[in-house]
């Protein structure tokens, strides 16, 4: 097969992506400008540094973070294309946990896990089951712990973190976490696993930006009339519509590229503060490390990369085949997910819907569930003093259950949930909410139990909407009245016949009160296995995005496509039953999804 030739000379390469830039904008795709988009990439590609906060005012890089800069990961076929398996993301999850031996309380259960690693006790969320290991800095101590990580897992890093290759991604894996500790008279066990992530390709971003939920409705309602096939739309805590990312728990590009700073480079945003170091826990940056402005200028460059194309073959026979395996990809199912085109998304191969695609693609930091709807509640709080008297109004108390931000099963003894981070908006901080579960926690007077289970059957989220406070004083005066000291003595009666008495210790008091009225909206929530759901991801530039799947453990198409379970297994089955000839066709078609060849290519 002819692709399109990589040896253009890197300045005309660059005039052709400006050239695509301008039009973009002409279009109304981008309104900004040229000099937005130049600014926009020197970011992307830029290598931040570590800084010090007591003479910069904050810290820059890191401590934690997994790449230097963007295009360290985001590289193939040009700037802001995919990664290799060796920059996966990588997370260590408990899948199950036991404490015995004694009494148990919170404190204990705390003690155990904080001996398999402190980041599983999170200073705003108590316990919890998952925990990023960044790739790169932290301190001593917790490069260390990322090493012991490591050493308990037999498959190959690379120096840039993740796992070398496809095969050792699998490895991975399949590699249990096991952990044992004996502390006085309590035995701890614990069953952990490491997962990974491979990096998403960015081309063509800005046009899937602009699919409307009214679009993805539309193929939802389309797939909800499938024998096979239920996607279903990525919904999020605040209740907007979740486009991008593998959980499609990510609104818009702009929320996208903010949360990337944080959680991939280290630089605190406005919203989302950097990784931290659990190590480390008092350390906190003065400030953010990088602006609103350059955020929105990065969102800038990466909405104006060119979307991928097709690389036809220019051999008869070959083209033959990819036109042939194009028709077989649709009658086979295929396109039922991959949908040759979104809305302006045209050639983009998907539905950006969440689909179960079977237990073996299971994650434990999971997708959001679907919210079927919302309902408004109310939380009164009255503080007298220092003494809070509590007035409720809510009709489940569950929102006060143990809150968590990123999408992990809480562990809390006696807790009945998981929580989820609600997306974010350029001008306002991110607010935490409860997911409520049937819990997954046993507590007996002496034994602690842990499983974190596929789908637990939940049924709601609090959201909080806003607080509003307000104080007053109150003046209480307690008077004594005191027997006169002659009527004590001689008892004699005023002409009145009554006893005289005097007014002493005349005491007066100040209550400060303070009464919070909270607006929640409760948000009720279907079932789903949120744990092996994933947005469908975009086959266009395929060909040049490997390894597959979400944590890169296809090398090939072929094994990709029989890696496919769940609600694909019909389709997958049916490729499977082809004709030898038919699958060669197949798999010719998707390689003919190139990156686009005028892609920005890196400028040293």
């Amino acid at each position: 097969m002819m692709l399109p030739s990589r040896t253009v000379s890197r300045n005309v390469s660059a005039l052709v992506w400006m050239v695509g830039c301008l039009s973009i904008g002409a279009s109304g795709v981008s309104a900004v400008s040229p000099e937005t988009v130049a600014i926009g990439r020197q970011l992307f590609e830029k290598n931040w540094s570590p800084q010090n906060p007591a003479l910069m005012g904050k810290d820059g890089l890191g401590p934690l973070f997994n790449g230097q800069s963007c295009a360290v990961c985001h590289r193939q076929g040009g700037i802001g294309g995919a990664g290799e398996a060796e920059f996966n993301a990588k997370s260590i999850s408990i899948e199950s946990m036991q404490v015995s031996g004694g009494p148990i309380n919170q404190d204990v259960i705390r003690q155990a896990i904080r001996g398999f690693h402190p980041g599983f006790i999170d200073p705003q969320a108590g316990i919890v089951n998952s925990l990023s290991l960044a790739h790169h800095g932290g301190t001593s101590a917790f490069a260390q712990s990322r090493q012991a990580f490591m050493e308990k897992i037999p498959a190959l890093f690379s120096d840039n973190g993740g796992s070398t290759n496809a095969a050792e991604v699998r490895l991975a894996n399949a590699t249990p976490i096991l952990y044992t500790a004996t502390q006085g008279t309590y035995q701890t066990t614990i069953h952990a696993r490491m997962f990974q992530r491979n990096t998403t390709p960015l081309f063509g971003a800005g046009l899937i930006d602009q699919v409307t939920v009214k679009q993805l409705r539309a193929v939802e309602r389309e797939q909800s009339k499938h024998p096979e096939i239920s996607g279903r739309l990525a919904t999020l805590a605040s209740g907007g519509i979740g486009k991008f990312g593998w959980r499609g728990n990510v609104r818009s590009l702009l929320d996208f590229c903010d949360q990337a700073c944080a959680a991939e480079v280290g630089l605190e945003t406005r919203r989302i503060n950097q990784p931290a170091d659990p190590m480390a826990p008092a350390y906190q940056n003065p400030t953010f490390d990088i602006s609103d402005s350059q955020i929105r200028a990065m969102a800038a460059f990466v909405a104006a990369l060119p979307a991928p194309t097709r690389a036809i073959p220019q051999d008869s026979d070959r083209r033959m085949l990819a036109a042939r395996g194009e028709q077989v990809f649709s009658s086979i199912g295929c396109a039922v997910c991959h949908r040759p085109s979104l809305g302006p998304a045209q050639g983009i191969y998907s539905d950006l819907l969440l689909h179960d695609m079977g237990p073996k693609s299971y994650d434990l930091n999971p997708a959001d569930p679907y919210i079927v709807r919302a309902t408004p509640v109310t939380r009164m709080d009255f503080a007298i003093d220092t003494e809070a008297i509590t007035t409720r109004t809510m009709v489940d108390d569950t929102v006060m259950g143990t809150a968590y931000y990123g999408g992990k099963y809480s562990m809390e003894p006696g807790s009945t949930g998981m929580t989820s981070r609600q997306s974010n908006s350029i001008n306002t901080r991110t607010a935490r909410s409860a997911i409520p579960t049937r819990s997954s926690v046993f507590v007996s007077r002496n034994e602690y139990r842990f499983a974190a289970t596929p789908a637990p059957p939940m049924t709601l989220r609090f959201v909080n909407e806003r607080s509003k406070s307000k104080t007053w004083q109150t003046s209480k005066t307690d008077t004594r009245l005191v027997e006169n000291e002659v009527n004590r003595n001689n008892r004699e009666r005023t002409a009145s016949g009554r006893d005289t008495y005097t007014t002493e210790n005349v005491t007066t008091s100040t209550q400060n009160i303070r009464q919070t009225r909270t607006d929640y909206t409760r948000l009720h929530l279907e079932t789903t296995y949120f744990t092996q759901e994933w947005r469908t991801p975009p086959l266009w530039g395929v060909h040049d995005s490997a390894p597959y799947m979400h944590d890169g453990r296809a090398e090939t198409l072929l094994e990709a496509i029989t890696m496919h379970e769940g609600e694909s297994k019909g389709t997958r089955d049916r490729f499977l039953n082809l004709s030898l000839e038919d699958r060669q066709a197949v798999i010719e078609f998707l390689h003919t999804l190139v990156a686009p060849p005028n892609a920005p290519q890196p400028t040293s």
